[in-house]
């Protein structure tokens, strides 16, 4: 199993030859990181990963630092037979999907409280193989929602917001329910102009004890297994 952090939150996730990607062609919007030009350019005309094909084309929600439309467009343009998942408001709460390798099961979680539009917002359970995943994107801070859909699996790989570190309810959510959790959604340090990075820093160094399987990740892309 191999995992790239790509953007913001775009993950791309490969299994022997087949490979899924989750809010990774994504847009410009404030301060998280849009996926490196080249590197789009490369999975819309199919180049990446080598030795392997994009099975599955997934989001969580279609804000632009997750989606962005004229990339997409021209990814289905040359790959039109990959599963897709775009949310919709008539897109079903609950429901499982098969790409490639990967299973990849999908709930309705609402987004955090913003000024920016609604959108409808899903979590994802990922398995391939032995490894397990759970993305949840800019899901709200309902830790009985997150335990609800995961009803007692432990995710080898959990990826949630930096805010998540700010509250002992969802730290203790990190802790129990991950065996790693990784912290992503993050601006790059350099551009941060809303203090994430420095909060997430602090929030760390001030509560690490509680939450040892976290990794705060920075930069982009990021290598987390291969």
């Amino acid at each position: 199993m191999e995992a790239t952090l790509l953007c913001s939150t775009g993950l791309l996730l490969r299994h022997g030859n087949s490979a899924i990607l989750i809010d990774g062609l994504n847009g410009c919007h404030g301060s998280f990181k849009q996926i490196d030009r080249a590197l789009a350019k490369q999975i819309i005309q199919g180049t990446l990963p080598p030795d392997a094909h994009i099975d599955g084309l997934f989001y969580s929600h279609l804000h632009p630092d997750h989606y962005d439309q004229l990339d997409n467009a021209a990814f289905l343009r040359n790959h039109p037979r990959v599963v897709t998942f775009f949310p919709t408001p008539e897109m079903p709460d609950h429901g499982i999907l098969q790409a490639g390798a990967f299973t990849v099961e999908y709930q309705y979680h609402e987004h955090m409280p913003c000024n920016y539009v609604w959108a409808k917002h899903y979590t994802f359970f990922v398995q391939a193989g032995e490894t397990s995943f759970y993305l949840t994107a800019d899901a709200e801070l309902s830790p009985e929602k997150h335990r609800a859909f995961l009803h007692g699996r432990i995710a080898d790989h959990g990826f949630f917001n930096a805010v998540y570190l700010s509250y002992p309810e969802t730290r203790q959510l990190l802790r129990e329910t991950t065996r790693h959790a990784w912290i992503y959604h993050m601006p790059e340090p350099e551009t941060d102009s809303s203090g994430i990075c420095k909060k997430a820093a602090k929030n760390l160094a001030r509560y690490g004890e509680e939450v040892p399987n976290v990794t705060v990740l920075e930069q982009y892309p990021t290598v987390i297994l291969r």
